[in-house]
């Protein structure tokens, strides 16, 4: 799987990971709502992993849902996710931030083109002038 598309998978994963522990999807028993937004979601997980061709479009809709239907919850939302889905996700970034992700798209096609292995994660982490974090 290319180094972007699983960055994607793993951002989507750990942020339906992270939103079991808040409201409303911490709930026993979840609204008729909260269900179908959460089977989308896994089949949206099941698209990227995948790589079904056109999955970026389920992922600004879900992701667009998310933070339209669940603004308190907007702040699990590794930044760099809504650049890479692009689309009307870009709207929630400021300036700063696409000026920042531009300059990571120019970095990693540097090393692309220099068919260097690299881990996005730390690339953004260099980037931002912060240590590389172990996992």
């Amino acid at each position: 799987m290319e180094s972007r598309t699983q960055y994607i998978l793993d951002a989507f994963a750990d942020l339906r990971q992270r939103i079991k522990e808040h409201a409303p999807f911490n709930e026993p028993d979840l609204a008729e709502e909260e269900l179908d937004f959460l089977e989308k979601w896994d089949d949206l997980i099941t698209r990227i992993q995948n790589n079904t061709h056109d999955y970026s479009f389920e992922a600004q809709e879900i992701l667009s849902r998310f933070i339209r239907c669940y603004a308190n919850l907007v702040p699990l939302i590794k930044r760099e996710l809504l650049w890479f889905i692009g689309g009307e996700c870009l709207h929630f970034l400021g300036d700063e931030e696409i000026t920042l992700y531009q300059q990571l798209e120019d970095h990693l096609y540097e090393l692309d083109s220099k068919n260097k292995s690299y881990d996005i994660s730390k690339e953004i982490n260099i980037l931002r002038g912060l240590p590389a974090q172990v996992h």
